[in-house]
């Protein structure tokens, strides 16, 4: 059996004591390197187009859009990286993830040019990804809080479903549907700015701001071969209220 002499083992245990204190160090130097962040909240969506369908051998149909404006509820998750800091003011970097809950949108059809008999509505939700940048922006010499701007571009995948037609006219007209849904990846941006509070609840910060979206156009497709067009969402714009929870 191999035998370690005192010293050497003494040597070991120093080695061992170093080696573990330099992990647990780089290893707090990361995570305070790093930072998650969990948001929630509800925004309002500027949505749909009004439109005209061609159909073959036909004038075609006109799509008008009766509610362009709807609200619903976001939740979003952030990983940021710590970036260069000077005077007063901190970098951050990451990627930043959001789920913008379905709204519907809703128009009447006039086939033909003529006769407004169908209403149609179809659900619509974004779900973008952004490369995302933000500034923490120390106020005087109060460190309690920070003024927060964030930037961010990347893919918004808008999923677009549920379409369906009723009759406005006890049924004498038969609902075509016409169009299914479809998802569609688009550029998307966002901009804004809100207030940091540090140490807010159990030493972490609560953020609280404004953001603004552009989420792009999405569509449906056809589904009949005598329509020449897809239905098309319009851009797609949302302002949000969040407050975000930073760890």
């Amino acid at each position: 059996m191999l035998k370690i002499k005192s010293k050497n083992k003494l040597n070991l245990i120093t080695l061992g004591l170093l080696l573990s204190s330099y992990l647990n160090t780089s290893f707090a130097e990361l995570n305070s390197n790093t930072a998650w962040v969990i948001q929630a909240g509800g925004f309002t969506a500027t949505q749909g187009k009004a439109q005209h369908v061609d159909i073959n051998n036909l004038i075609g149909d006109d799509f008008s859009v009766s509610n362009s404006h709807a609200q619903n509820f976001l939740l979003g998750l952030g990983y940021y990286f710590k970036g260069l800091s000077f005077n007063k003011i901190n970098l951050l970097y990451g990627l930043n993830a959001f789920y913008f809950a379905p709204t519907k949108v809703k128009g009447e059809i006039t086939q033909e040019g003529l006769f407004t008999n169908l209403s149609y509505q179809y659900d619509l939700a974004n779900y973008p990804i952004y490369l995302a940048g933000k500034a923490l922006i120390q106020p005087g010499q109060n460190s309690s809080y920070n003024w927060s701007f964030n930037l961010g571009l990347g893919p918004n995948f808008i999923k677009t479903n549920s379409f369906s037609e009723s009759s406005l006219d006890n049924g004498q007209t038969e609902p075509d549907n016409i169009f299914t849904g479809k998802t569609t990846v688009t550029l998307s941006a966002m901009a804004g700015f809100g207030l940091r509070i540090n140490h807010a609840i159990a030493q972490l910060p609560i953020e609280i701001d404004y953001r603004f979206f552009y989420l792009g156009q999405g569509e449906l497709k056809s589904n009949n071969s005598e329509v020449n067009n897809n239905l098309y969402t319009g851009h797609n714009y949302a302002s949000a209220l969040l407050i975000s929870l930073c760890f």
